[in-house]
């Protein structure tokens, strides 16, 4: 995979179908659900080398965009979720590179 392009389409559109799931399955607990989307997101960063956090900032920011125009309360819910979990997985990226360069 070119390292200036990442899985970050496949997974923004993946985070969609999820949301659309728990938007529509009142059943669907939240997380299980965003555990299992960010279970593929590890997936996805051990996978390759590339610039595992500009990929992160791919997915989340539409995301982000998306979980503020959405009416539906669930499918709100599911995105803002994704977005916080992605900036912790985010931040703790940084934090492992400054160690790193230390």
């Amino acid at each position: 995979m070119a390292a200036e392009f990442g899985p970050y389409i496949p997974m923004r559109k993946l985070a969609q179908q999820m949301a659309i799931q728990y938007q529509k399955d009142t059943g669907l607990a939240l997380a299980p659900l965003l555990a299992h989307f960010m279970d593929e997101v590890e997936v996805n960063v051990a996978s390759d080398r590339f610039d595992h956090s500009g990929f992160m900032e791919r997915v989340r920011e539409p995301l982000k965009h998306d979980a503020e125009v959405t009416l539906d309360h669930r499918r709100k819910e599911f995105l803002r979720a994704v977005a916080e979990a992605l900036d912790e997985r985010i931040r703790r990226e940084a934090e492992a590179t400054e160690d790193t360069a230390s």
